[in-house]
């Protein structure tokens, strides 16, 4: 009986002072029968006293409603079943496919009102393909394969396992004036909401994330700042808002094995591994009238990853045997398709990255022409992306080595391709301990340096495979549309392109054959969304990737260096051309 003492309080409370509200209102229709005698002046008293009444009432009743909601954390569900229809062909004509890849996907929402200024969000989810066991990192579970898809930045949108994962949880505090003036501002911090922003959020039919979808889609931890400029402008909609986010964070683990006489300190910077990865950029809204909407953007991410192959340990004679480089015809067709690295490959900082957008939203075409056009939606982005390599870490071009492997097995036919690769790596070695000798005050990396560029072996350090500064740009339109055939039915169609330099951060974007927004090249996608019942949805979607170019979903290193089709072809690799995602989606939202 206790557990509902107070809620019959409450309900109680909100009874009678309900009924108070609805008896003054009943007061104040009659009030010209009963005052037909009476002077203007006292009129206007009697309903002045009568309105400060109802206002009064109206206050504790919003009293009772807002203490009754500070009292409980507020949940919502969203769980989607879906089937993708994977399919992929490389330059060559191989092709790859999953015909029937199940996936289960739940998102449990939590929100929290503890004073009219403050609220806390939070939202817990697992993206679970059917069959899939919980990851072991000793013995990899066999259903399927895991890698860098546990990366931070992309942990919730990736198939994994059943495990609960933390999507969502930040604190955010609002208030009407910042110092006096007519700002309304807000702050928060926490794990923000960075995932299916703007305009990519049209074709799951949710509301969009902080971000624009076009440059970042990412999971981050960090802050924003947005500061409403409306009431001082007399524009509408504008705003500013300042974001900050941290996507690795560098430290040393608590009981490390450099414990004992010779501690680091659990938690101090850790100088072997990534650096701290951070970001830092704003948004700016000028004009947001509710039909047409325009927002824009610039950022930038400081010590960004890559992958990059360290040279002191290429030319490490005691490593000859593992740290290789191994370039395999496996179907024997003269295509060299299968590469692997030596032990020694990494991740790694390779330096920051620039980016920004520009992008436009029309909901609703014209004033009230008709039904159809009021209900359609047109959008259109414009991005850029600039890297800025630091050119800290060396790497070997391993195009030139592979010429160089192949030159030794022209003048040895008898050799295979790890002895002349064993060749190679035993000459540069002699020739590098020439360099040191000659040279008795130059360090290992510096004889290397002096031995690559004389043997024209050069090094791909920096980013995106390139020494020098590299700019990209990508053009992303698209409109949606009611189907008039169905109640509520809504159809989309958007186009992407980009070019050869152009890297954004959206790698976890949810379409599982690999962004569309981050293609070098073209993709295209139509989507139809049909309401069934209350809450409950289905869609089908298509996604269409051509690449014209290599590393659309690397990261910012070597990885994400750009050869043409041909130009892989050519050089023996045999990169994925084409890629489609065909996904039919059962959804229910309460």
């Amino acid at each position: 009986m206790q557990i509902l003492q107070k809620p019959l309080r409450v309900l109680i409370a909100t009874v009678f002072i309900s009924s108070e509200i609805f008896a003054q209102n009943a007061n104040l229709s009659k009030i010209d029968d009963k005052t037909k005698n009476l002077s203007c002046s006292n009129l206007e008293k009697r309903v002045k006293k009568l309105e400060k009444q109802l206002k009064n009432l109206k206050k504790r009743f919003i009293k009772v409603k807002t203490q009754t909601a500070r009292d409980n954390l507020k949940w919502s569900v969203d769980f989607r079943t879906a089937v993708d229809r994977l399919s992929y062909t490389t330059t060559t004509g191989k092709k790859y496919k999953n015909d029937s890849l199940l996936s289960n996907r739940l998102w449990l929402s939590m929100a929290y009102t503890p004073s009219a200024n403050i609220v806390f969000k939070g939202k817990l989810s697992f993206n679970k393909a059917y069959g899939a066991t919980p990851l072991n990192y000793t013995n990899y579970a066999p259903q399927r394969g895991y890698g860098y898809d546990t990366f931070d930045w992309v942990l919730n949108e990736n198939l994994l396992d059943d495990n609960i994962r933390l999507k969502e949880a930040y604190w955010l505090y609002m208030n009407d004036t910042f110092f006096g003036t007519n700002v309304n501002w807000s702050a928060s911090f926490g794990r923000r909401p960075s995932t299916n922003g703007f305009l990519i959020s049209l074709r799951d039919d949710d509301k969009p994330g902080s971000p624009l979808g076009h440059v970042i889609n990412v999971e981050f931890d960090g802050a924003s700042f947005k500061f409403g400029l409306e009431r001082i402008t007399k524009i509408n909609g504008m705003y500013w808002k300042f974001c900050f986010g941290r996507g690795s964070t560098n430290a040393r683990a608590r009981f490390n094995t450099d414990g004992g006489f010779a501690s680091k300190g659990d938690y101090s910077t850790d100088k072997t591994t990534l650096k701290d990865i951070d970001l830092a950029g704003f948004i700016f809204v000028p004009y947001n009238d509710g039909q047409y909407k325009i927002m824009t953007t610039f950022f930038r991410a400081f010590n960004v990853p890559g992958f990059n192959t360290a040279t002191s340990a290429m030319f490490d004679t005691n490593e000859l045997n593992t740290a290789m480089i191994a370039l395999e015809d496996s179907d024997a067709n003269g295509i060299y398709d299968t590469m692997v690295f030596n032990d020694k490959l990494g991740i790694r900082n390779v330096g920051d990255q620039d980016g920004g957008a520009i992008s436009i939203l029309i909901d609703g075409i014209g004033e009230g022409i008709n039904d159809f056009l009021d209900d359609t939606k047109l959008f259109a982005s414009f991005a850029w992306s600039k890297s800025n390599p630091n050119n800290n870490e060396s790497s070997l071009d391993l195009l030139a080595m592979r010429e160089e492997v192949a030159k030794i097995m022209g003048e040895n036919p008898t050799l295979s391709q790890k002895d002349a690769l064993e060749t190679l790596l035993v000459n540069l070695n002699q020739n590098i301990a020439k360099i040191l000798e000659q040279n008795p005050s130059l360090s290992k990396k510096q004889a290397i340096d002096t031995l690559m560029k004389k043997q024209g072996m050069a090094e791909v350090n920096g980013m995106l495979g390139s020494n020098d500064k590299k700019s990209g740009v990508s053009y992303y339109m698209g409109v949606q549309i009611p189907v008039l055939f169905t109640k509520d039915g809504r159809f989309g169609l958007e186009y992407n392109h980009g070019s050869k330099y152009w890297r954004p951060f959206t790698y976890a974007e949810d379409t599982l054959a690999g962004s569309k927004t981050a293609v070098r090249g073209d993709a295209i996608e139509a989507y139809y969304i049909q309401p069934i019942t209350k809450g409950f949805s289905a869609e089908i979607r298509y996604t269409k990737l051509n690449y014209d170019y290599t590393g659309s979903q690397g990261f910012f290193g070597a990885g994400g260096a750009p050869m043409s089709m041909d130009e892989a072809r050519k050089n023996g690799f045999d990169p994925i051309q084409k890629a489609q995602d065909i996904r039919l989606s059962m959804r229910y939202r309460f």
